[in-house]
């Protein structure tokens, strides 16, 4: 595990963080996009996408997560402050974890669809409980992608 700290919210990778968790077009520019939790981080290295950079707070980060995260991956760990962990949060009770991962490219020619497939497509959802409301119902209704 390549492991560096930062003290500085001045920091470039700070900085890149912030931008891609605001910008979506940054998030587009660099392939990149932002995940925070270590549950959420787990998710996400269990469906395949592979993490850029882990920060990580281990103030709340307990050594055996960080472990399991650690040997789930092969990227960057930034070690944190509580002060800047907490600049860069965007929501509570994250358990000490915010992850740079790489985008995957999907397309509709990639997925493998049955003839007359069920298929929910979403524009600019604003709010991450809209979304997670609509993957349950699409989940619960076998929708096909």
């Amino acid at each position: 595990m390549r492991t560096e700290s930062i003290t500085s919210a001045q920091n470039p990778k700070i900085r890149t963080l912030l931008e891609l968790q605001e910008k979506s077009k940054a998030r587009r520019k660099t392939g990149l996009f932002v995940v925070e939790g270590r549950r959420e981080l787990l998710h996400c290295i269990e469906a395949g996408y592979e993490p850029h950079t882990v920060f990580v707070c281990t103030g709340i980060l307990k050594e055996e997560e960080l472990e399991e995260i650690a040997g789930k991956c092969d990227c960057n760990f930034i070690d944190l402050p509580q002060h800047l962990y907490d600049k860069v949060a965007y929501r509570g009770g994250t358990e000490g974890v915010i992850a740079e991962l790489h985008c995957k490219e999907m397309t509709l020619d990639a997925l493998k669809l049955k003839e007359s497939p069920l298929v929910v497509v979403l524009e600019a959802v604003e709010k991450p409980g809209n979304l997670g409301a609509v993957l349950r119902s699409a989940d619960a209704s076998g929708v096909d992608a």
